[in-house]
Formats: C-alpha cells, structure tokens, sequence
C-alpha cells in the first residue's frame, strides 16, 4: 500500500478544519451563508499557511448538494469527488508551468460552458503571479466580467508581483503566519494519532523552523518520524534540522552578560567544529536576546511567546542582570551585522561580533558608574555607617588578576549627603513617622506606583530646586521625555508625594556626566600613576 504523507493526510477538509486563519474562514463561511459569493478572490500569503486547501474547501462549499450550514457535508457525491481530486468542474492550473498566452486563450474558451455535475465552475490559479505579461493581459477581461456560473480564485506568495489591473477585479485576503502555538498544537495531535512519543521542547524546535509554516512543519515531522521511529529524541532533531543546541546558546550568550570573554570565544568555536553553520548560530542567538528582552519588558512570559517553563527560567536568569534596552542595543547591533555574516569571511565576521557583543556588554558598566555618581545615591552605604563617616565608595575593576581599586577619600557618603541636602533642602533627619519627602525618595514611591516609570528614572540623576523637580536625561529616556501621559503621572504623583503643586523640568544630563567622568578618570590617573 502506498504512504500517504502527513502533510496530505492532514490537510484541511473543512472550513474549522482551517489553522491560524480565522478572519479569512470567517469572511467565506458569512459569503455562503448571505449568498454573497464573489466571481474572483486573490489569496495571498507565505508558503504553507493554507491558501490553496482554503480555496478547494471553498470551492466544496458551492457545490455541495448536501450542505445545510456553511461547511461541506464531505459526504455528498460531490464533495467526494472533489476530495479524490476527480472533479470535472475544478480546475486546477499551475500557473508557474502553464503560464503562456496561449494557455489563457483554451481557459476563456473554457469558461463559457456550464457546469457539468456542480453549481459553479472553479477554477483555482496557483502561484498567480508567475503569468506572463501577454498572458495576464489576456485574463483580463475575462476575470472582470466572467458568466455567472464561474469563480476564479488566484493564489500566490509574491504579491508585488500581481498586477494592481488584476488586483482590483479580486476580493483580496492576506493570509498570515501561523502562530508557533497553533503549530505545536496541530503537531501533538499528529502525534498522538500517530502514536508517537517524545522529549519536552522538541516539537518548538520543529515549530520554530517551520517559520509560521504549518505544511513545512508537517512535512519535517514525517522526515524526523521516519529517522526516528516511534519516539522523538531532541538529539534526533537537533542532527536532522540542524540547529544549534540550546544549552549552547545560552553559554554564548551568559559569557556575555557575565564578562567570560575567553570562554565565550571557546564556545563559538566549539560549536563551529561541531559542524554547525555560521548563520545558524547567529539566528540562534538572535532568538535567545529576542526572547530575553520579551520577557524583560513584559516583565514576564507574553501570551503570544510559546516557551517551556524550564527555557523561561534560564531567560529570565540570563536577563535578570540587564535593563530592557541593554538587551535591545545588543539585539539591535546583531540585527545590523547580518550582512558581515553573509560575507566571505563568515566565521571571522562572528568572531568579531561575538567581541563588539562583549565590549558593547561591557559600557554599561561605565555608564552605571557614571549614573550612580551623577544620582549621588547614599541609600547604598553599609548599615555601620553614620551621618558624618566617612567610607570609601569601590569601584570594581573587572579584570583577572587585577585587585579592586577605590575612589580616593575626597568622595565619601559624608560629601554625597551634604551636596544633597543641600539640593533638595530637607533637614538630615526627618521627623519621625513623616515621609522623607526628597528626590530619591519620590524614586522610590514612584516604582511602586508606576513601576516601569520609575524604573527607568531611578537611572537618572533627580533633584529639587525650589517647587521644580528636574530629571537629567540621557540617550535612553526618550519613552519618558517624550511621551505625554507619562509626564501627567508623574506631575500627579509628586503632587500626591510632596502635598504641592510641583514643576517637572527635563534637562540635559551629558554635560552633568562629562564633568563627573573627567573628574572620575583624573582620580584614575593619580591611582595608576598615570
């Protein structure tokens, strides 16, 4: 007997059949059922996404002769002659191989004929825009006025290449990807009609390859079943796809977040030898700080992100010690060395973005520095320390072999707590049971209101002057400094913290920090001796 593949056996057969298209399924079930059934429709989209069963369901509907809802009763003459592919009033063309002239001229011939078993004469053109240009000319006008009894519908996955001519005389629909989660779905219940096993995570890599493709994730499933027997191992699938394994990725990228520029550099290596390609370890990375920044800035799992709870906890940790737009620079600068990766020099391209990626990782220890000095944030101080002691602020010098070195007594908590009561204008210590009602303070009220608002001030430098509190930004605030109602929630909120009507003033803080930073590199030249 011959084998049928899965992705034939489990094509669509009916409109809930239909995965990951619901607006379209919708729109053609309403059609039926109000008898507002258009001569022409233009379906369009990626490969695998259902275009051309949706057309052959659709084309079942209409002739039908035992339907009573909007769906086929696929137990009717015809529906069973257009589910073997014997039915004379379908016509299915390929218009990647029957694209001429002269192929056009026999349809229009055709289409004046009625019907011979069916209500309507289908015919189902695929891969649409392949005709050719006299080709196209030739439809026409045919496709803008056809007799009654005919329906055309074109499929393709290049829409630029349709002519708008041909555009206008179609109801036009837009057929997206499918989701992961609907794939994975769809990917179980194969499965387990298949009486197939296997490993957790297997089926999102299968899922992730697929890229919103159901029949491609199909097919991949029949090869990987055929290597594997009656169960999937993720090691099987990881040889078959060729992808890179996760526990990879996430050494490359946790050497970056945690400063392992060495090892880092052995792990790429390593997995290059292992025979994986160039592009696929940086479309895994790629992946990995996707992922991470989704999760930081949805301070969570997003609904629409189908990851297993053990992968969510490794991202998480992977991102814990990150702001979102770090993770976005860094994702940002991958994404605009795709070029380099296509080069001829590919394995030296990913090396040297692998290095930028550290170095880049590595600036924002600086900035932190810089912030931290600007915020002059005493909160931070050993629990030892008084009003008027002076301590030693570190500043760790990451580097191996290289012993930590500190600021020199000129800065101490005792300074930082002048300079700001001298700013803010409160008292050293407030009356008790009142709330210290300073800058850093309003910070700190401020994230548990408006914990993303405050987050991202608590990395500027805030003061008081007067009824103004003034933020100094930088080059990552523009989500606050630009949008309008984050400024009311925070006028709102100060009124409510301080019991008065206060300004809120933005200014400027690079002049700020690049006195700091001359100041703090002066303090380095005297300790190294420069």
């Amino acid at each position: 007997m011959n084998y049928t593949v899965i992705a034939r056996r489990w094509r669509p057969k009916k409109f809930d059949d239909v995965i990951g298209q619901p607006h379209i399924v919708t729109t053609l079930k309403n059609s039926i059922k109000f008898g507002r059934i258009a001569h022409a429709y233009l379906f369009t989209g990626p490969r695998g996404v259902g275009k051309t069963s949706l057309a052959r369901i659709l084309a079942k509907a209409v002739n039908c002769t035992g339907r009573t809802t909007e769906e086929p009763c696929d137990m009717c003459e015809n529906c069973i002659s257009i589910d073997s592919g014997n039915f004379v009033d379908i016509i299915e063309i390929d218009a990647a191989s029957a694209r001429g002239i002269d192929d056009i001229k026999e349809l229009r011939e055709t289409v004046r004929y009625m019907p011979m078993k069916g209500t309507y004469k289908v015919y189902i053109l695929d891969e649409a825009h392949m005709l050719t240009t006299e080709a196209r000319n030739a439809f026409l006008k045919t496709l803008e006025e056809p007799p009654g009894h005919n329906i055309f519908i074109l499929a393709t996955t290049e829409l630029q290449k349709i002519p708008y001519t041909i555009m206008s005389r179609c109801q036009r629909f837009d057929f997206r990807r499918i989701p992961e989660k609907d794939i994975i779905d769809q990917l179980k219940r194969i499965c387990k009609d298949e009486n197939i096993s296997y490993d957790e995570g297997v089926l999102q890599y299968i899922a992730s390859e697929a890229d919103g493709g159901l029949r491609d994730a199909e097919s991949l499933l029949d090869q990987i079943i055929a290597f594997s027997g009656t169960h999937i191992a993720e090691k099987d699938v990881i040889n078959i796809i060729g992808i890179i394994e996760k526990d990879v990725l996430y050494g490359i990228v946790g050497s970056i977040v945690e400063g392992n520029l060495k090892t880092g550099l052995e792990m790429v290596e390593r997995a290059l030898d292992d025979g994986n390609d160039v592009y696929q370890l940086y479309k895994g990375l790629i992946a990995v700080f996707r992922n991470m920044l989704l999760i930081k800035v949805c301070d969570g799992m997003p609904s629409f992100l189908y990851l297993g709870e053990e992968e969510e906890k490794r991202l998480t940790a992977l991102s814990e010690s990150l702001e979102y737009y770090e993770i976005q620079n860094l994702l940002h600068y991958m994404l605009k060395a795709e070029d380099l990766l296509k080069g001829i020099f590919p394995k030296i391209s990913l090396e040297v973005l692998y290095i930028n990626l550290f170095n880049l990782s590595k600036l924002r220890d600086v900035e932190k520095v810089i912030d931290d000095l600007a915020r002059h944030d005493h909160k931070d101080a050993a629990p030892d320390a008084i009003p008027g002691h002076e301590q030693k602020i570190p500043f760790h010098y990451e580097q191996k072999g290289a012993e930590p070195f500190v600021l020199k007594e000129s800065v101490t908590h005792a300074a930082i707590e002048d300079n700001e009561h001298k700013e803010t204008g409160m008292p050293d210590m407030p009356p008790q049971g009142v709330k210290q009602q300073n800058a850093p303070g309003f910070i700190e009220y401020l994230k548990v209101k408006k914990p993303f608002v405050g987050n991202m001030l608590s990395h500027l430098k805030v003061t008081i002057d007067e009824d103004n509190f003034i933020v100094f930004t930088d080059k990552n605030s523009a989500l606050i400094t630009e949008d309008n109602s984050h400024k009311e929630e925070i006028k709102g909120l100060l009124k409510e913290f301080f019991g008065r009507e206060m300004g809120l003033l933005f200014k400027d803080g690079k002049e700020t920090k690049r006195d700091i930073l001359e100041d703090f590199m002066k303090e380095a030249e005297t300790l190294f001796n420069l």
